[in-house]
């Protein structure tokens, strides 16, 4: 009686282990270092394990793309950067997305921008007209109409509040109206009265440097 007891008892663990949710995983990635996984009960939903079974994150996402060692993941309504820690480094109501040339996530909601650079753990955010990485590799920024910089760690560099702000070996030299009633620049952005414009310059890191005269300045506008 005893030894039937214990053949039903395996039995019932074995069809319990048969008759689960059936899970099919997915190689993500080129590394072969995670696999996406989904289950027989959970239809539509993706989640991340490393190869050796370890899981990364539940299978409650919609999709999942690996880039850069990050993972974009798509919760419901939501767009999650995830880390292999499954710690949410950015998120948004948009799509999040990997912008080569800058070497940053970056998303959009509405008219504001956001940029995550991720080997620095900085962040970005403002409402720009243009932006692009410079020759010192920081994020130069237009908004409503003023120029600054800000570092890839997050940090403003150079205040956003510079009429035109050239480059010149590194260094940051900005162009400003002397008297604000006295405007430099045209309605094309073109300098209409050099003896208005006040001249800053600025190093890499920020400071406050020796200012070029007005005669160099006018060579680098050319």
């Amino acid at each position: 009686m005893k030894n039937f007891s214990f053949l039903a008892l395996i039995a019932t663990v074995l069809c319990l282990v048969g008759c689960g949710p059936k899970e099919t995983q997915t190689p993500l990635g080129a590394t072969g270092e995670y696999v996406l996984y989904s289950k027989s009960d959970v239809p539509g939903k993706v989640g991340i394990k490393k190869a050796n079974g370890v899981a990364v994150t539940p299978n409650v996402y919609s999709k999942i793309d690996y880039e850069q060692g990050l993972f974009i993941a798509q919760l419901d309504d939501k767009c999650l950067l995830l880390t292999p820690e499954n710690k949410v480094s950015l998120q948004s109501s948009t799509p999040i997305s990997y912008n080569k040339n800058m070497k940053c996530f970056e998303t959009k909601e509405g008219n504001k921008s956001t940029f995550f650079f991720a080997k620095e753990n900085g962040k970005v955010s403002g409402i720009f007209e243009n932006y692009g990485l410079d020759e010192n590799q920081n994020l130069l920024v237009k908004e409503n109409g003023k120029f600054g910089v800000y570092t890839q760690t997050g940090k403003l560099l150079i205040p956003i509040s510079n009429e035109i702000l050239l480059i010149d070996k590194g260094n940051y030299i900005a162009l400003n109206s002397k008297n604000a009633k006295l405007p430099m620049l045209n309605d094309k952005g073109k300098i209409i009265n050099w003896s208005r414009v006040k001249i800053t310059s600025f190093d890499k890191d920020g400071k406050e440097a020796k200012a070029p005269s007005l005669a160099q300045v006018k060579k680098l506008i050319k």
